[in-house]
């Protein structure tokens, strides 16, 4: 039996480096480790390929739900916030349940462990990930669909697109 050894590198750049200063191909990580939806004027459009940005509609407020409409200016696309951010109710697993303002409506995700070690590679934690799609789904107008972020699913692409992409 003859061993074969390949000899392997690693390229290395300003973009991965690690450290205390996670990357994101954006580099936008410091937005993804805080509330990034929350404290925003505006926000990107959810819809793939659309260049608009969305923006809170007057008045369009609904104390029953606890959610505010935004509005797309390019394709009139609308989606939803919550002015409080989404509220971690529990989590089972890799499964959170949260909600938003005083709705006792609720949003599930479900995490892979494969989306779980991606995103980890940015500084983004599980706790943190969870919240983001919560809060992403709003944005794309879903209200009840549960959320599930596998490297395999259209809606992993989506989010990981929307929040990494140029």
């Amino acid at each position: 039996m003859v061993q074969r050894t390949a000899e392997a590198s690693v390229q290395r750049d300003a973009c991965s480096e690690g450290g205390s200063n996670p990357v994101c191909p954006s580099g936008e990580a410091s937005a993804l480790r805080q509330d990034f939806f929350n404290d925003r004027q505006t926000l990107r459009c959810s819809v793939k390929k659309c260049p608009g940005e969305l923006h809170a509609g007057k008045g369009d407020y609904s104390f029953r739900t606890g959610l505010e409409t935004w509005v797309c200016s390019s394709c009139g696309h609308r989606g939803f916030r919550s002015r409080e951010g989404v509220i971690s109710l529990f989590r089972c697993g890799q499964e959170f349940k949260f909600s938003y303002g005083p709705s006792t409506h609720t949003i599930t995700v479900v995490l892979s462990s494969a989306a779980v070690n991606l995103w980890s590679t940015h500084g983004v934690t599980d706790e943190q990930l969870a919240k983001m799609a919560a809060e992403w789904t709003l944005l794309c107008g879903n209200l009840k669909k549960p959320v599930t972020l596998g490297i395999s699913s259209e809606e992993f692409a989506d989010f990981y697109l929307y929040f990494c992409a140029d």
